[in-house]
């Protein structure tokens, strides 16, 4: 590293060093603070978040869940063996399947709710609009935070077992639930969108956390199956020289001259298919080819420092979740705290 380098690595510790005790103080991450947290990363190769992970971990060895019974494949000791699955390839695809009846009230949910048209790059931002099946308007349509969490699917999800089970054992702490997304790609161009996540990119939302991602339509071939680049989010996971080009989208063939092809994974699935994933990783939608592809995200994290999200809340819980929530409040703080 040359002094340069090395004086820009100590003004970002810094920075980061500040916005962390801001966060501590307030509850809020410093714009700041968490360009330097990025940058670090890339410098570091994740060593700088591993080792505030590791301090999160010291700080609170997380609860004491109820063992999954089944749910999704998943039983008794079973989510400590997913999670070592995870460190090694950085996703896991569930042996069991969301039920056929929750698929259909999510699908249903999804052409019956408006969403947010999201424009191509350079383009002025589109209205909110109920989406065509027949008629696409645009390569990616995102649903609300806020109409995602009332519904009682989605809901369910926040609290069960398998999923809850498999956060504790791969984050070391307590999982906190902090963002629930759905959205629909199209097949309204057949060019990777940049904005839509049709690139390789890696996340850098929160110190650690675990993304669950949920197919709720068939993805084949021409659906724009999930890629992730298997071993991609370890540390030093992502070559320097790509790291080098901070937080950017990369082209395929910046990542397939760096990766063999047999670690470039395609997640060809059955709708209730979730594939849980540590999206430090390189991933990327591919583009849809015919039909459309329905996802819906719901992320654990270690700490809520980092990325701005606008604040939800939850509005007509159930009672299970209220209940799971008064004993294990910390997982839900970001929605009903």
């Amino acid at each position: 590293m040359t002094a340069f380098g090395a004086l820009g690595a100590l003004l970002d510790a810094a920075c980061l060093a500040f916005g962390l005790l801001v966060y501590v103080l307030s509850g809020k991450t410093p714009g700041i603070a968490y360009q330097a947290f990025v940058r670090l990363f890339c410098r570091t190769g994740g060593r700088s978040n591993d080792a505030l992970s590791s301090v999160i971990r010291r700080l609170d060895g997380g609860p004491s869940l109820p063992p999954p019974r089944g749910e999704l494949g998943i039983a008794g000791d079973d989510a400590k063996g997913v999670a070592e699955r995870l460190r090694a390839d950085g996703y896991f695809v569930f042996p069991g399947r969301l039920p056929e009846a929750a698929c259909d009230r999510l699908l249903k949910a999804a052409l019956d709710t408006p969403a947010q048209i999201r424009a191509a790059q350079g383009q002025a931002p589109a209205a909110r609009a109920r989406y065509d099946r027949a008629r696409p308007a645009a390569v990616r349509y995102d649903f609300d935070a806020a109409d995602v969490l009332a519904l009682e699917d989605t809901q369910a999800l926040l609290m069960n077992p398998a999923l809850l089970s498999v956060a504790r054992e791969y984050l070391g702490t307590t999982p906190i639930a902090d963002v629930v997304t759905m959205w629909w790609h199209t097949a309204y161009s057949d060019r990777p969108d940049e904005e839509a996540g049709q690139l390789y990119h890696f996340d850098m939302d929160r110190i650690q956390w675990l993304k669950f991602f949920v197919y709720l339509t068939d993805v084949g071939a021409d659906n724009g199956p999930h890629c992730f680049v298997r071993g991609s989010h370890r540390t030093d996971g992502i070559p320097r020289e790509l790291l080098a080009k901070g937080y950017a989208r990369l082209s395929d063939e910046e990542v397939l001259r760096r990766y063999p092809s047999e670690d470039v994974r395609q997640v060809l699935a059955p709708h209730g298919t979730i594939i849980a994933e540590d999206s430090r990783g390189l991933h990327k939608g591919l583009p849809v080819r015919k039909g459309d592809r329905l996802m819906l995200q719901i992320q654990f994290s270690n700490s809520l420092f980092g990325g701005w999200y606008p604040r939800t809340r939850l509005r007509a819980v159930r009672p299970e979740l209220a209940a799971m929530a008064r004993a294990h409040p910390k997982i839900y703080s970001n929605y009903l705290g």
